[in-house]
């Protein structure tokens, strides 16, 4: 008799825990409160202005390499058509990663082979490097040397 007790209090109890948990209902903190929805832009990534890039990389370089007006339209039309290869060619899907770095890589010597027409080897090869590492590749290095240096003081 006292087990039948026990256990039917035991349900009874029970009963007012699950109540209280709310499992069933919107928690109190919460009544009213919808979060927004998600707005995901599913596609392909964007194709980056070649003309506006061709531009902003001429005054660049026309910056760093003493070049005229003339030599900048003339850099700009060869950095466009360089652009304009190198972009069709990373957003083609259809290739596979081995054959867009071959791919540029015959851009690369196409862009060098014209560079050479019009500027002087100095030239070509400053713009060269700045194409292929950027300003980035130069902020690597000094952190690098300073990597070093702290590694031969310590």
């Amino acid at each position: 008799m006292k087990y039948i007790i026990v256990v039917g209090l035991i349900l009874f109890i029970g009963s007012f825990s699950v109540d209280a948990q709310n499992l069933n209902s919107i928690q109190r903190g919460q009544r009213g409160y919808s979060p927004p929805a998600r707005n995901f832009q599913a596609g392909e990534p964007q194709k980056p202005d070649v003309n506006q890039m061709s531009l902003e990389r001429a005054d660049f370089y026309m910056g760093i390499i003493d070049i005229d007006v003339f030599e900048k339209e003339v850099l700009r039309t060869y950095l466009k058509d360089y652009y304009t290869a190198k972009v069709d060619i990373e957003f083609d899907p259809e290739l596979k990663f081995d054959d867009k770095r071959e791919l540029i890589n015959a851009e690369q010597k196409k862009f060098e082979k014209s560079l050479k027409e019009v500027f002087s080897q100095d030239q070509v090869e400053q713009i060269l490097i700045e194409e292929q590492f950027g300003t980035k590749g130069k902020e690597k290095k000094k952190k690098d040397k300073k990597k070093k240096r702290k590694n031969k003081k310590g």
